[in-house]
């Protein structure tokens, strides 16, 4: 196993399109803007509609109606998490001899046998739930008797521990500590001559948003969003120094993306999608394109960007392909996402990917791409993640090409083009026909495998 690369994975939270300024963003982000520039920069990549799908599907490269991981539980009073049956990125990487740590944000189940040291990890420090719990248990009518989060930390094969408490007194650290543990696992890993597999799950910028005391004059802005840009910006570029300074760039895939659009409510916005109408859940292209660029010397070719789709569920079956694990992605479900790993070695002309469906926190259809096309089943009017879905009585059409920001409905203008319907229903069609088969797990199901 000694000449299998290492990957590191960083997930960046709520970054929309327009963020970094290799994105045209005036927030200055040099280090990812030379991870880019080393690598493939992606302007066609495609989130889900929330955190914890995003990471579902990251995780297992399935759409996460299929892993009943299609929405947060609002509260975190519901359960909810991948099931124990499914096979994560962790345990692909873990059985083929790769050390694995995770580090950060987990958001995919917080029961002992759904936390990542028992999804696949080795070792595991972080939070099990989103960053917003550090807010919302703040208030001063939130109950004492109630659980407040924590920060923990886990090895395989043993219950988690608890080292310190969640909260606005923390939350600003979060991303220097993950940065700590990443690198630390880095470093031993590589003196024990494992390849590794190292996921780090960011916090920034996902509200609470507060800047960390180094980034309080990173930039000009009065906002923490631009700060707290910032110190992805120099986190990553901390760990970028390290596989260099250990002379292990040429060993390693790198890939930073982002697990969803920016964020807005009514009263304020939390990030850009660049030109891209939308934000986080909305629908629109801005709701789900998201920055995101892989870099490995030597084997991807440097200084590409591509507008060829891309969609967060494929880097489960791309990352086994560019580690020769293709043959390791489980054969007995269905896998949605596409080995790109051709396409990203410059190998191959496309991803292979025409379409995309975007799903909703209620397993049901929002939007879906074919090609340079969009239909929308559904759209907000709004920009706030809270706006209401409208469904009208025919879906309407739109020509990404000659209308980016999504307000001309060709369904509507022309009434040729009911046919880009059709194809952008196919895969929902396929979705569906394949449901019967193997039917969706259940939020919180114990789901043992199809007989």
């Amino acid at each position: 196993m000694a000449d299998q690369p290492n990957i590191v994975y960083m997930l960046a939270d709520n970054i929309g399109w327009g963020d970094l300024s290799c994105y045209g963003n005036l927030n200055p982000t040099p280090r990812l803007d030379q991870l880019a520039s080393e690598g493939i920069r992606f302007t066609n990549h495609n989130t889900e509609a929330q955190c914890t799908p995003t990471r579902s599907a990251l995780m297992t490269g399935r759409m996460p109606v299929r892993s009943g991981t299609f929405t947060v539980p609002l509260g975190g009073s519901a359960p909810y998490g991948l099931c124990p049956w499914e096979y994560t990125m962790g345990e692909l990487f873990s059985d083929a001899g790769y050390a694995t740590g995770m580090f950060g944000k987990w958001h995919l189940g917080r029961t002992a046998d759904r936390i990542p040291t028992a999804q696949g990890f080795d070792e595991w420090w972080g939070i099990s739930e989103s960053s917003d719990e550090a807010g919302w248990t703040a208030h001063p009518m939130y109950p004492d008797d109630l659980p407040r989060p924590k920060i923990k930390q886990a090895v395989k094969g043993q219950p988690y521990e608890v080292v310190d408490d969640f909260n606005l007194e923390t939350r600003p650290f979060m991303d220097e500590k993950i940065t700590d543990k990443t690198i630390d696992f880095i470093r031993r890993k590589h003196e024990e001559g494992a390849p590794f597999y190292a996921y780090v799950g960011f916090t920034n910028t996902h509200p609470p948003m507060i800047a960390h005391p180094d980034f309080e004059d990173a930039t000009d802005s009065p906002h923490a969003g631009p700060k707290n840009i910032a110190e992805l910006d120099h986190r990553a570029g901390q760990i970028l120094d390290t596989i260099d300074e250990l002379g292990i760039a040429d060993d390693t895939i790198v890939v930073w993306a982002s697990d969803s659009g920016s964020g807005a409510t009514k009263g304020e916005s939390f990030g850009s999608g660049g030109f891209w109408k939308g934000c986080f859940g909305g629908g629109w292209e801005g709701s789900y394109r998201t920055p995101a660029m892989i870099r490995w010397p030597g084997k991807i070719p440097a200084g590409v960007v591509t507008d060829e789709i891309v969609a967060a569920l494929d880097w489960y079956p791309t990352l086994a392909g560019l580690t020769g694990l293709a043959d390791k992605v489980p054969t007995d479900r269905p896998i949605d996402g596409m080995d790109m790993s051709a396409f990203m070695q410059g190998q191959a002309d496309t991803s292979g990917r025409d379409f995309y469906l975007y799903m909703g926190v209620d397993a049901e259809i929002i939007s879906a791409k074919w090609k340079t096309f969009k239909v929308h089943f559904r759209y907000t009017e709004e920009y706030s993640w809270t706006a209401p879905y409208i469904k009208r009585q025919v879906p309407m059409v739109m020509n990404l090409i000659n209308d980016p920001h999504e307000e001309l409905d060709l369904m509507d203008a022309e009434l040729t083009y009911a046919w880009v319907i059709g194809l952008a229903t196919a895969p929902l069609i396929a979705l569906q026909q394949s449901a019967a088969q193997y039917p969706h797990i259940q939020p919180g199901e114990d789901f043992e495998g199809y007989g």
